[in-house]
C-alpha cells in the first residue's frame, strides 16, 4: 500500500503546484492548456470556463473531456464567466504542422464564442503548442466575398506560427472553397465599414 501512496503523491504534485487562480485571463488560459497537456489522453479535446473570483482573479471551472471533434461545455455557464478555453487533439502527422486545419479555431469555435449565451473571449490550445484568443465581434465581412478574423496569438512558438497558420490574425480570406463554391457568410459576421 505504501508504494501506491508514494506513486499517487508523485502524480498529484504537478497539479498541486499550480496556482488556484491567475491575475490575467490570458495567463489562466495558457495555464489550463499546459495543465491538460500533461494528461495521458491527447486524442480528445479538453475545455473549461474561465471564471473571475470575487477577488478579481481568474480560475478554472469544471474541466471537461470531449472527443476528437468537440468538448461539451457545462451549461448554463457559471456566474462570473469571463472566458472559455479548449484544446484541439494531438494526433496524426499534422499535429506539429502549423499549417494544418486543427491549428486554428474551427467555424464551430467562432460560432460558440459569438453565441448570445457565451459571448466571452475564447481560447484555443493548438496541437503544435501555440495558444490563440478570439474576442466576440472579431469577424468582419466585406460583402459576401471576404471575411477577416481578428484574433491574437497569446503564446507563439519559435519560429513564429504567424503567417504559417491556415487562417492568420487580421488576414482577409475569401468566402469560397477550393472548388470555387461560395461558403455562407456567418450570421454573426459584422459588415466592414465602407
Amino acid at each position: 500500500m505504501a508504494p501506491f501512496l508514494v506513486l499517487l503523491a508523485g502524480l498529484a504534485t504537478p497539479a498541486a503546484a499550480l496556482p488556484s487562480s491567475y491575475a490575467r485571463l490570458d495567463e489562466a488560459a495558457v495555464a489550463f492548456v499546459d495543465l491538460v497537456r500533461t494528461y495521458p489522453e491527447q486524442k480528445h479535446e479538453y475545455c473549461t470556463w474561465l471564471i473571475k473570483t470575487p477577488e478579481g482573479r481568474v480560475r478554472f471551472g469544471t474541466i471537461n473531456e470531449g472527443n476528437m471533434d468537440k468538448c461539451p461545455s457545462t451549461w448554463p455557464k457559471p456566474a462570473g464567466t469571463v472566458g472559455s478555453v479548449h484544446t484541439h487533439p494531438i494526433w496524426g502527422p499534422s499535429a506539429q504542422d502549423a499549417g494544418a486545419a486543427g491549428q486554428v479555431f474551427s467555424e464551430g469555435d467562432f460560432s460558440h464564442a459569438e453565441h448570445a449565451d457565451v459571448s466571452v473571449p475564447a481560447y484555443l490550445g493548438a496541437p503544435a503548442g501555440h495558444v490563440l484568443r478570439y474576442d466576440p465581434g472579431g469577424s468582419v465581412c466585406q460583402g459576401k466575398s471576404f471575411i477577416t478574423r481578428r484574433f491574437k496569438i497569446v503564446r507563439d512558438l519559435s519560429p513564429s506560427v504567424r503567417g504559417r497558420l491556415p487562417i492568420n490574425p487580421d488576414e482577409k480570406v475569401a468566402l469560397f472553397d477550393l472548388m470555387g463554391k461560395a461558403i455562407p457568410k456567418p450570421p454573426y459576421c459584422l459588415d466592414a465599414p465602407r
